[in-house]
């Protein structure tokens, strides 16, 4: 695959940034500096996820060339993000790449659903996620987070604080969703949770192939048991649900009373399933993958783990976080910010021309594909002042890049991500309380390793030190 540079001029966006020897430089994925053939995308596709992208998109924001008798578009800046995720967002549709790999598990949920099925769920579920609503689980947020908070000073030195981060976002979407979750067989879902995970993060070779949208991919025995199990797990809970007569104030019951504000359709039992696992799968995932990353920038960097500590203790006191005093919290939500920016949960994700199309005049055909390169635009040469340091104050009022759509960890446009508002309240929440009980420092000498599976992961976990604060 060549990559030609012909792309639109950015300009650089963010103000005067501090001195560059002050601040911390993090691992970084090597991206492909030269064209690559089939089998070349294939390796660098398993050996990290990224590697088959041209480094070039991190200083052009349009790269376009022929593969497998088709064109392929990688772009990396605001401008071509604005042209095909807002403005012709209706011709183009998900990656028959990701459907094949998200469909056998997901099914027709929001995540790969389309046309009117996807109009009709996301109408349908909107009014979940509405500010009211998601603030009243702050509570059950800090509960969770407390408990993490002592697993990880618990813990023996030192400590692989990734796989408790997955457990507590999850307890907190199994909590939201359910209010009560039944404890016998919290153990044995949340298995089949991460085995689905496993399934949908592994890139086969065969999932490359343009096989005909149809042709379902294969699920081995373990995987199609787990999914056995979550399917009954869940159809139990809609049932006793409904049999009770009373929906609740969960997630459950918002997605069993949900409606189309314009046909008053309600929606199935196999949506609500499908809806389900999608929350489950995005919303757990990305949240402890984005905590992760920031406990990593942080262990390195402990003068700004000190001022998230500092602007904890000043806000909070002896208290709780309510949903009055997390708008303060602003220093702890930039340092977050800048980690989605380092290490965007969904690093790159792919769209597929429906019908003839443009990318900010640029003519495409259909079948064309866009690779939508999230990684080096946040990282691009143009767009961000030393764009692989760390750096959260490039988050205050003052320096905030001016064209939100260069920064995209939640994506844009009408497929955006729709539990954002309460990704980034879970996600501010948790590392609040994680800073104010302990500190966290690096094992020296330990080499972390980004790993693209279904979201980014660091590769074999994250070992630190914790101690309380």
């Amino acid at each position: 695959m060549s990559h030609p540079e012909n792309s639109n001029a950015v300009k650089n966006t963010s103000n005067a940034p501090k001195d560059v020897q002050d601040l911390f430089m993090p691992v970084k994925i090597a991206l492909s500096d030269r064209p690559l053939g089939l089998l070349e995308v294939g390796q660098k596709i398993k050996e990290n996820g990224l590697g088959f992208v041209p480094e070039a998109s991190r200083r052009e924001t349009r790269l376009s060339a022929p593969f497998l008798g088709r064109t392929v578009h990688h772009i990396s800046g605001p401008d071509e993000m604005r042209s095909v995720l807002m403005e012709h967002w209706e011709d183009w549709k998900k990656s028959p790449v990701a459907q094949r790999i998200l469909k056998p598990v997901l099914g027709d949920a929001i995540l790969t659903a389309h046309g009117e099925s996807w109009r009709r769920q996301r109408m349908s579920l909107q009014p979940a996620f509405i500010k009211r609503r998601i603030e009243r689980f702050i509570p059950a947020i800090n509960a969770i987070a407390r408990a993490t908070g002592e697993t990880l000073l618990q813990g023996e030195p030192p400590v692989e604080v990734a796989s408790p981060l997955y457990d507590a976002t999850y307890e907190v979407i199994e909590t939201l969703l359910y209010t009560h979750p039944e404890a016998d067989d919290r153990a044995s879902v949340r298995g089949a949770i991460e085995t689905l995970l496993v399934e949908m993060g592994a890139l086969r070779w065969s999932d490359m192939l343009p096989l005909p949208d149809w042709m379902p991919r294969h699920m081995g025995p373990k995987a199609k048991a787990a999914l056995r199990v979550f399917q009954n797990s869940t159809a139990q809970h809609i049932a006793q649900r409904r049999k009770s007569g009373t929906f609740g104030e969960d997630l459950l019951g918002l997605l069993l009373e949900a409606q189309d504000e314009e046909t008053g359709q309600t929606l199935s039992d196999q949506d609500i399933r499908d809806t389900i696992m999608t929350f489950i799968a995005a919303g757990h995932e990305t949240t402890a993958v984005t905590l992760t990353w920031t406990l990593y920038l942080l262990s390195q960097d402990l003068k700004t783990q000190d001022r998230v500590r500092a602007e904890v203790n000043a806000v909070l006191g002896e208290g709780e976080i309510t949903a009055e005093n997390l708008a303060q919290l602003r220093f702890t939500r930039q340092v977050i910010e800048e980690a989605m920016r380092l290490f965007p949960p969904a690093p790159i994700f792919g769209r597929v021309a429906d019908k003839p199309s443009e990318i900010c005049g640029y003519r495409v055909k259909r079948g064309d594909i866009c690779m939508i390169d999230i990684y080096p635009m946040h990282r691009h040469h143009k767009l961000w002042d030393n764009p692989d340091h760390f750096d959260p104050d490039r988050w205050s009022d003052e320096r905030r890049p001016k064209d939100r759509l260069q920064y995209l960890p939640f994506g844009a446009g009408p497929r955006a991500c729709i539990g954002s508002s309460l990704a980034m309240m879970e996600a501010v929440i948790m590392l609040a309380t994680f800073v104010r009980m302990a500190k966290f420092t690096p094992v020296a000498g330990y080499e972390i390793e980004p790993k693209l599976t279904i979201t980014l992961r660091p590769k074999g976990g994250l070992p630190l030190f914790v101690e309380r604060a």
